[in-house]
């Protein structure tokens, strides 16, 4: 991820000679040129994973609050179109949030949410007082920061994966006259697990180990080939070497995210367990042990490279029944820790998104 950027965020800080007084020793460094590509190449790294799940969960909030705020603004006496227009907003921004528990794709319901925002706004008509006016900017304009920040959270891993399926679809077709055995079973190789990869991300399931066997594909292709190839080709093998190179980069980068997230989870709900372990009831006794069964199997989900997505939503499930059947008599310590661990899982699962393509 951060090859990528490097060299636009270079462009970016760099001012016009006119504009800057460089002294004589001023030396810039310079990006190495590896044939038509420069390197290191990281111009997709707009930011890292952890910024983007914070932005998305700061967006949701924010769509909540505005939502409460028009609803106060408008006041009581709505008409029956804006009466629905209003739950419409609900039901929408309820569906986003599951689709995000679940891992799923929450485009559709971005989209309606978007749509029952504007048909709010015209059925509010123009004659609105101005506070109003100005919290359903304030909706609109959050709702639309969310689908952007949505639409990033797995952008890096999405470009990586198709100038990879593009560089090797570009060197399959520039050694389709190659009669060398050899060669012919690599690229054989090559694309199997490409497409294995592609799999591994579409499922939302760690690609690393079919990574490394996609690097071993590339290797032995180079190897096989030898030095006596035409420039066409060595362009070829040089952009797909690069391109995995970043995809294994930033596939990395989401894995420790995801990861660290699990560990900072295991460790709050062990802690809120323990402050629950005194007076409480069988039913929060069950969902205390239905919360730990979802941990365990998100963390036996990570060691086996499979998605944990559907124990994701397990644990968050368990979590939101937990802190309803605790009510509200609980300390203001506890009470604390039961948010803090409902957004950690909220943010476990936008992380996991990352992973998907």
């Amino acid at each position: 991820m951060t090859n990528r950027s490097l060299r636009s965020l270079w462009k970016k800080g760099r001012k016009p000679a006119a504009q800057r007084r460089a002294p004589l020793c001023d030396v810039r460094p310079q990006l190495e040129q590896l044939a038509e590509r420069a390197l290191p190449d990281a111009s997709h790294a707009a930011a890292p994973l952890s910024h983007l799940v914070t932005a998305v969960q700061h967006d949701l909030r924010d769509i909540q609050s505005d939502l409460q705020a028009v609803k106060a603004g408008i006041g009581v006496n709505a008409s029956a179109a804006v009466t629905a227009d209003l739950t419409a907003l609900n039901t929408a921004l309820t569906h986003v949030n599951a689709d995000l528990a679940a891992g799923a794709s929450a485009t559709a319901d971005l989209t309606a949410l978007a749509n029952a925002q504007a048909q709010l706004k015209t059925d509010l008509g123009a004659n609105v007082a101005g506070r109003l006016n100005h919290q359903l900017r304030d909706l609109g304009r959050d709702v639309t920061e969310l689908t952007n920040d949505l639409g990033r959270v797995n952008k890096d891993l999405t470009n990586d994966l198709k100038e990879v399926q593009a560089d090797a679809q570009a060197l399959t077709t520039a050694l389709a006259s190659n009669t060398n055995a050899m060669v012919t079973a690599d690229v054989t190789a090559l694309n199997a697990a490409l497409t294995t990869v592609a799999a591994d991300l579409a499922a939302g399931k760690s690609a690393v180990n079919d990574i490394t066997t996609l690097t071993n594909a590339e290797s032995k292709l180079v190897t096989d080939l030898g030095r006596d190839v035409s420039r066409t080709i060595q362009h070829d093998l040089q952009e797909l070497r690069v391109d995995v190179r970043d995809l294994s980069q930033d596939l990395s980068q989401v894995t420790r995210q995801v990861s660290r997230a699990v560990a900072d989870i295991q460790s709050e709900a062990q802690r809120l367990i323990n402050a629950l372990r005194m007076n409480i009831s069988v039913t929060v006794t069950a969902d205390i042990q239905a919360l730990k069964s979802a941990l365990a199997a998100i963390s036996a989900d990570m060691t086996a490279g499979v998605s944990a997505a559907a124990d994701i939503n397990l644990a968050i499930t368990a979590q939101v029944k937990l802190s309803a059947d605790l009510g509200t008599g609980v300390t203001a310590a506890i009470q604390r820790q039961l948010t803090g661990l409902g957004n950690d899982l909220m943010g476990l699962a936008l992380s996991l998104g990352g992973l998907r393509v």
